[in-house]
C-alpha cells in the first residue's frame, strides 16, 4: 500500500541510507529482468530498485522523478542516481514504487494493439509512433481502459519534452503495470 507520505516528498538522504543498507544486507529479492537492467523488490517495503545500462531509461527517469501527480502514466520514480556509500557502488539506479501485474484481459488487450502497431509500422516502412497508429487506424474491440491509457500517455509523453521519445517508447504489455488502480509504464 502506498503510504500518502511517499506521495508528497522526495527521498531524504536518510531513506536513501537505509535503501542502501538494506541492499547491502541483501534484504531484497529479484523480481525481473528486461534488455537493460534487473529489477528488485526492497523487503518490507512498497518500493522497487532498477539497475540499468540505458542512458535513454535514466533520462526519462530524472524528468518524472518526484513528479508523481504530474505523469500519470509512469510509475512514480523517487530517486535516480547512484548508491554511493553502499559496499560496491550501485550506479544507475532508479527507485520507484511496486507495482501489480496485468490482469489477464488487459494483457492480451495491449498485446492485440502491439501486433496491429507494429503491422502497420511495417507497412508504413518504420519510424511510426504508436501515436501516429491510433490517430490512423481504428482500434475495434480494444478496452476502453487501454485507449485512455494511451491517449493519457501522449499527453505525458509530451509534457516530457525528449526528442524522438514517442519513436523509442518500448510500448508493450510486459513494460506495463497496475498502480494504485491505473495503468503505468514501468519500463519506456
Amino acid at each position: 500500500m502506498i503510504r500518502l507520505k511517499q506521495l508528497l516528498f522526495e527521498m531524504t538522504d536518510q531513506e536513501l541510507s537505509k535503501i542502501g543498507r538494506n541492499i547491502e544486507s541483501n534484504q531484497f529479492r529479484f523480481v525481473g529482468q528486461g534488455d537493460n537492467g534487473r529489477v528488485y523488490k526492497l523487503n518490507d517495503n512498497d518500493l522497487v530498485f532498477k539497475m540499468t545500462t540505458s542512458i535513454d531509461e535514466i533520462e526519462v527517469a530524472k524528468k518524472i522523478q518526484n513528479k508523481i501527480s504530474e505523469y500519470s502514466t509512469f510509475i512514480p520514480v523517487y530517486y535516480v542516481g547512484d548508491l554511493r556509500g553502499v559496499q560496491a557502488v550501485y550506479e544507475d539506479v532508479i527507485i520507484m514504487s511496486n507495482a501489480d501485474k496485468l490482469p489477464a484481459n488487459l494483457k492480451r488487450g495491449i498485446d492485440r494493439v502491439v501486433e496491429k502497431y507494429q503491422q502497420y509500422s511495417y507497412e508504413q516502412g518504420g519510424e511510426v509512433s504508436l501515436f501516429d497508429f491510433v490517430d490512423a487506424v481504428k482500434l475495434k474491440r480494444i478496452d476502453p481502459v487501454i485507449i485512455n491509457f494511451i491517449n493519457a500517455l501522449r499527453s505525458d509523453i509530451n509534457k516530457i519534452g525528449i526528442p524522438d521519445l514517442d519513436l523509442d517508447l518500448d510500448f508493450k504489455s510486459n513494460n506495463i503495470m497496475i498502480w494504485n488502480g491505473n495503468l503505468v509504464m514501468v519500463d519506456w
